[in-house]
Protein backbone atom coordinates (compact mmCIF):
# COMPACT_ATOMS: atom_id res chain seq x y z
CA UNK A 1 0.00 0.00 0.00
CA UNK A 2 1.14 3.55 -0.99
CA UNK A 3 0.37 6.55 1.04
CA UNK A 4 0.23 10.12 -1.08
CA UNK A 5 0.60 13.38 1.10
CA UNK A 6 -0.30 16.72 -0.07
CA UNK A 7 1.54 19.32 1.87
CA UNK A 8 4.98 18.85 3.93
CA UNK A 9 3.99 21.46 6.98
CA UNK A 10 4.18 20.43 10.80
CA UNK A 11 0.99 18.04 10.96
CA UNK A 12 2.15 16.30 7.54
CA UNK A 13 5.99 16.21 9.59
CA UNK A 14 4.36 14.64 12.74
CA UNK A 15 1.62 12.41 10.97
CA UNK A 16 4.84 11.10 8.79
CA UNK A 17 6.84 10.40 11.43
CA UNK A 18 4.46 8.76 13.58
CA UNK A 19 3.56 6.60 11.07
CA UNK A 20 7.33 5.35 10.09
CA UNK A 21 8.09 5.16 13.34
CA UNK A 22 5.13 2.53 14.52
CA UNK A 23 5.68 0.50 11.78
CA UNK A 24 2.60 0.69 9.69
CA UNK A 25 4.37 2.19 6.78
CA UNK A 26 7.87 3.03 5.82
CA UNK A 27 9.05 5.79 4.11
CA UNK A 28 9.48 3.76 0.52
CA UNK A 29 5.50 3.27 1.09
CA UNK A 30 4.67 7.08 1.16
CA UNK A 31 4.94 9.71 -1.68
CA UNK A 32 5.21 13.76 -0.55
CA UNK A 33 4.47 16.93 -2.74
CA UNK A 34 4.75 20.21 -1.53
CA UNK A 35 4.90 23.76 -3.57
CA UNK A 36 8.02 24.10 -1.41
CA UNK A 37 10.26 21.34 -2.87
CA UNK A 38 12.59 21.93 -0.19
CA UNK A 39 10.47 21.00 2.47
CA UNK A 40 9.67 17.89 1.06
CA UNK A 41 13.24 17.09 0.82
CA UNK A 42 13.86 17.45 4.51
CA UNK A 43 10.73 14.66 4.81
CA UNK A 44 12.87 12.48 2.60
CA UNK A 45 15.94 13.03 3.96
CA UNK A 46 14.34 12.52 7.61
CA UNK A 47 12.06 9.25 6.80
CA UNK A 48 12.95 8.33 3.47
CA UNK A 49 9.70 9.31 1.72
CA UNK A 50 9.37 9.77 -1.82
CA UNK A 51 8.86 12.81 -3.84
CA UNK A 52 6.84 13.70 -6.69
CA UNK A 53 4.68 16.43 -8.32
CA UNK A 54 0.73 15.78 -6.98
CA UNK A 55 -0.17 14.04 -10.22
CA UNK A 56 2.19 11.36 -9.76
CA UNK A 57 1.41 11.26 -5.48
CA UNK A 58 -2.30 10.88 -6.52
CA UNK A 59 -1.91 8.67 -9.27
CA UNK A 60 0.35 5.98 -7.20
CA UNK A 61 -1.39 6.48 -3.98
CA UNK A 62 -4.22 4.37 -2.69
CA UNK A 63 -4.77 6.87 0.52
CA UNK A 64 -4.29 10.58 -0.64
CA UNK A 65 -3.52 12.43 2.41
CA UNK A 66 -4.77 16.55 2.07
CA UNK A 67 -2.66 18.20 4.89
CA UNK A 68 -2.98 21.55 2.84
CA UNK A 69 -4.21 24.71 4.73
CA UNK A 70 -8.41 24.65 5.11
CA UNK A 71 -8.44 27.92 2.38
CA UNK A 72 -6.86 25.85 -0.49
CA UNK A 73 -8.97 21.81 0.02
CA UNK A 74 -11.35 22.87 -2.57
CA UNK A 75 -8.64 24.56 -4.91
CA UNK A 76 -6.63 21.02 -4.84
CA UNK A 77 -9.68 18.86 -5.07
CA UNK A 78 -11.46 20.62 -7.91
CA UNK A 79 -7.88 20.54 -9.80
CA UNK A 80 -7.61 16.82 -9.36
CA UNK A 81 -11.31 16.42 -9.56
CA UNK A 82 -10.84 13.05 -11.84
CA UNK A 83 -7.73 11.72 -10.20
CA UNK A 84 -9.00 11.79 -6.78
CA UNK A 85 -12.38 10.41 -7.65
CA UNK A 86 -11.31 6.28 -6.95
CA UNK A 87 -8.78 7.16 -3.91
CA UNK A 88 -9.61 7.36 -0.63
CA UNK A 89 -8.87 11.14 0.56
CA UNK A 90 -8.15 11.75 3.99
CA UNK A 91 -8.18 15.59 5.03
CA UNK A 92 -6.90 17.00 8.25
CA UNK A 93 -7.87 21.01 7.30
CA UNK A 94 -9.60 22.42 10.44
CA UNK A 95 -12.73 24.01 9.75
CA UNK A 96 -13.85 22.12 6.36
CA UNK A 97 -16.77 19.64 6.65
CA UNK A 98 -17.16 16.54 4.61
CA UNK A 99 -20.24 18.06 2.72
CA UNK A 100 -18.29 20.97 1.70
CA UNK A 101 -15.90 18.41 0.13
CA UNK A 102 -18.10 15.81 -1.26
CA UNK A 103 -19.68 19.06 -2.99
CA UNK A 104 -16.96 19.09 -5.37
CA UNK A 105 -17.88 15.87 -6.10
CA UNK A 106 -20.78 13.35 -4.93
CA UNK A 107 -18.48 10.23 -5.30
CA UNK A 108 -15.46 11.21 -3.55
CA UNK A 109 -14.90 8.78 -0.23
CA UNK A 110 -13.77 11.29 2.45
CA UNK A 111 -12.46 11.00 5.83
CA UNK A 112 -12.01 14.14 7.66
CA UNK A 113 -9.55 13.93 10.35
CA UNK A 114 -8.38 16.08 13.30
CA UNK A 115 -4.89 14.89 14.30
CA UNK A 116 -2.74 16.65 17.04
CA UNK A 117 1.25 17.01 17.13
CA UNK A 118 1.99 14.65 19.35
CA UNK A 119 1.23 11.54 16.79
CA UNK A 120 5.11 12.49 15.87
CA UNK A 121 5.63 10.10 18.92
CA UNK A 122 2.55 8.11 18.35
CA UNK A 123 0.97 9.76 21.37
CA UNK A 124 -1.54 11.47 19.71
CA UNK A 125 -5.24 12.09 19.37
CA UNK A 126 -6.61 11.45 15.96
CA UNK A 127 -10.67 11.98 15.80
CA UNK A 128 -12.42 11.36 12.28
CA UNK A 129 -15.86 11.52 10.58
CA UNK A 130 -16.76 9.18 7.94
CA UNK A 131 -17.47 10.82 4.50
CA UNK A 132 -20.77 9.23 2.49
CA UNK A 133 -18.93 6.55 0.17
CA UNK A 134 -16.21 5.07 2.91
CA UNK A 135 -16.67 1.16 3.12
CA UNK A 136 -15.65 -1.37 5.49
CA UNK A 137 -12.80 -2.08 3.24
CA UNK A 138 -11.32 1.72 3.18
CA UNK A 139 -11.65 1.73 6.41
CA UNK A 140 -9.23 -1.55 7.06
CA UNK A 141 -6.85 0.92 4.88
CA UNK A 142 -7.08 3.60 7.10
CA UNK A 143 -6.91 1.85 10.49
CA UNK A 144 -3.52 0.33 8.98
CA UNK A 145 -1.85 3.37 8.39
CA UNK A 146 -3.33 5.90 11.12
CA UNK A 147 -4.77 3.80 14.17
CA UNK A 148 -1.19 3.06 15.64
CA UNK A 149 -0.34 7.37 16.17
CA UNK A 150 -2.36 7.22 19.52
CA UNK A 151 -5.89 7.11 20.02
CA UNK A 152 -7.82 7.06 17.27
CA UNK A 153 -11.65 7.37 17.72
CA UNK A 154 -15.13 8.09 15.55
CA UNK A 155 -16.43 11.63 16.44
CA UNK A 156 -19.69 12.90 15.05
CA UNK A 157 -19.03 15.68 12.45
CA UNK A 158 -20.70 18.05 14.29
CA UNK A 159 -18.22 17.97 17.08
CA UNK A 160 -15.00 17.87 15.00
CA UNK A 161 -14.79 21.61 15.85
CA UNK A 162 -14.88 21.02 19.66
CA UNK A 163 -12.30 18.04 18.98
CA UNK A 164 -9.85 20.96 17.04
CA UNK A 165 -9.87 23.00 20.14
CA UNK A 166 -9.70 20.19 23.07
CA UNK A 167 -7.19 18.04 21.56
CA UNK A 168 -5.58 19.80 18.38
CA UNK A 169 -5.09 23.11 20.51
CA UNK A 170 -4.22 21.98 23.67
CA UNK A 171 -0.49 20.42 23.14
CA UNK A 172 0.59 24.30 23.28
CA UNK A 173 -0.71 24.95 26.12
CA UNK A 174 0.19 21.91 28.04
CA UNK A 175 4.24 22.92 26.88
CA UNK A 176 3.96 25.93 28.61
CA UNK A 177 2.54 24.22 31.87
CA UNK A 178 5.33 21.56 31.81
CA UNK A 179 8.01 25.05 30.73
CA UNK A 180 6.74 26.52 33.76
CA UNK A 181 6.99 23.17 36.63
CA UNK A 182 10.75 23.14 34.91
CA UNK A 183 11.07 26.63 36.39
CA UNK A 184 9.92 25.98 39.16
CA UNK A 185 12.27 22.96 39.89
CA UNK A 186 14.97 25.34 38.90
CA UNK A 187 13.88 27.51 41.30
CA UNK A 188 13.85 25.03 44.08
CA UNK A 189 17.77 24.23 42.87
CA UNK A 190 17.04 21.55 39.99
CA UNK A 191 18.61 21.43 36.76
CA UNK A 192 16.80 22.82 33.74
CA UNK A 193 17.32 18.88 32.22
CA UNK A 194 16.27 17.20 35.33
CA UNK A 195 13.11 19.88 35.76
CA UNK A 196 12.06 19.07 32.37
CA UNK A 197 12.51 15.48 32.83
CA UNK A 198 10.96 15.74 35.79
CA UNK A 199 7.58 17.89 34.48
CA UNK A 200 7.29 15.81 31.34
CA UNK A 201 6.99 12.98 32.56
CA UNK A 202 4.78 14.18 35.92
CA UNK A 203 2.10 15.34 33.21
CA UNK A 204 2.50 12.55 30.82
CA UNK A 205 1.79 9.96 33.81
CA UNK A 206 -0.97 11.83 35.41
CA UNK A 207 -2.38 11.98 31.74
CA UNK A 208 -2.24 8.08 31.95
CA UNK A 209 -3.65 7.60 35.14
CA UNK A 210 -6.70 9.11 34.28
CA UNK A 211 -7.12 7.81 30.58
CA UNK A 212 -6.29 4.07 31.99
CA UNK A 213 -7.76 3.85 35.08
CA UNK A 214 -11.18 5.91 34.33
CA UNK A 215 -11.22 7.75 37.41
CA UNK A 216 -12.47 10.82 37.64
CA UNK A 217 -9.33 13.36 37.46
CA UNK A 218 -11.31 15.08 40.97
CA UNK A 219 -10.87 11.63 42.83
CA UNK A 220 -7.19 11.23 41.89
CA UNK A 221 -6.38 14.69 42.78
CA UNK A 222 -7.73 13.68 46.62
CA UNK A 223 -5.74 10.39 46.56
CA UNK A 224 -2.34 12.88 46.28
CA UNK A 225 -4.02 15.28 48.64
CA UNK A 226 -3.38 14.82 52.52
CA UNK A 227 -4.74 16.36 55.55
CA UNK A 228 -2.71 20.16 55.72
CA UNK A 229 -0.06 18.56 53.96
CA UNK A 230 2.02 20.25 50.57
CA UNK A 231 -0.44 19.10 47.80
CA UNK A 232 -3.41 21.11 49.37
CA UNK A 233 -1.83 24.43 49.64
CA UNK A 234 -1.05 24.01 46.24
CA UNK A 235 -4.51 23.10 45.11
CA UNK A 236 -6.07 26.07 47.49
CA UNK A 237 -3.21 28.27 45.50
CA UNK A 238 -4.62 27.20 42.05
CA UNK A 239 -8.47 27.66 43.02
CA UNK A 240 -7.11 31.08 44.13
CA UNK A 241 -5.85 32.00 40.87
CA UNK A 242 -8.92 30.31 39.18
CA UNK A 243 -6.61 28.04 37.01
CA UNK A 244 -9.97 26.08 36.36
CA UNK A 245 -11.51 29.01 34.74
CA UNK A 246 -8.61 30.08 32.85
CA UNK A 247 -8.35 26.69 31.74
CA UNK A 248 -12.28 26.83 30.03
CA UNK A 249 -12.07 30.30 29.09
CA UNK A 250 -8.48 29.35 26.96
CA UNK A 251 -9.82 26.03 25.31
CA UNK A 252 -13.21 28.03 24.47
CA UNK A 253 -11.58 30.88 22.99
CA UNK A 254 -9.51 28.20 20.70
CA UNK A 255 -13.03 26.95 20.24
CA UNK A 256 -14.52 30.65 19.04
CA UNK A 257 -11.84 30.78 16.64
CA UNK A 258 -12.12 27.40 15.07
CA UNK A 259 -15.49 28.60 14.40
CA UNK A 260 -14.41 31.43 12.76
CA UNK A 261 -12.07 30.09 10.35
CA UNK A 262 -15.26 27.31 9.64
CA UNK A 263 -17.11 30.31 8.47
CA UNK A 264 -14.50 32.22 6.44
CA UNK A 265 -14.13 28.72 4.37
Amino acid sequence: MVLGVIGAGNMAKAMIAGITKSGSLNGEEIIVSNHNLAKAQELSNQYGVKIDENISVIKNSQVVLLAVKPYAINKVLNEYNNLLADKIIVSVAAGIPVCDMEHVNSNFKIIRMMPNTPVEVCKGVIAYTKGTHINDDDMKLVEKVFSRLGLFTAVDEDKMNAVSSLTGCSPAYIYQIIEAMSDAGVKMGLSRELALKLSSKAVEGAGSMVFETNIHPAVLKDNVTSPAGSTIEGVAELENRGLRGIIISVLYKAFEKTLLFAKKK
